[in-house]
């Protein structure tokens, strides 16, 4: 399966527990007023930020010995645009013993995401950390969902 990756980044530290490999996700319908990757929002129609859950995998481990205490953060855009891939993604990073995090914004009115699916679903069953950005009333401000 191939999703839409905007970059990868090899040390982050502010993305989760440790040191991490940072995944950021291309796509997010929120639009956030203060966003920090606005770059990140559509998903284009092309295929050139194509990338396969193996190809992000190999190039984990290209760097995993400098990841200490960390391991895989998947951020955006919203990763939960491209539910399906995150799934995969974390599901094969999980065989491998790789240390998960989701970082989200999900949203606070169920505009754009199942949250049946979010709250007990496959994606969250595989996340060992979960960091939902959203705060009721300032995501209404910036946001309107």
């Amino acid at each position: 399966m191939e999703g839409h990756i905007h970059s990868t980044e090899s040390f982050g530290t502010v993305d989760g527990p440790g040191i991490r490999f940072v995944v950021f996700f291309q796509g997010c319908p929120m639009r956030c007023l203060y966003c920090h990757n606005p770059d990140t929002w559509s998903i284009g129609g092309s295929d050139e930020n194509l990338r396969s859950v193996d190809s992000i995998l190999n190039e984990y481990d290209g760097v995993k010995e400098f990841l200490r205490g960390g391991g895989l953060t998947a951020t955006g855009g919203e990763p939960l645009v491209q539910m399906e891939f995150l799934t995969e993604l974390f599901e094969k990073a999980k065989t491998k013993g790789i240390h998960t995090c989701l970082d989200t914004h999900t949203d606070s009115r169920n505009r754009f995401y199942d949250h049946r699916r979010l709250g007990n679903g496959i994606t969250r069953a595989y996340s060992d950390y979960w960091r939902d950005g959203k705060i009721p009333k300032f995501t209404l401000y910036c946001t309107g969902c």
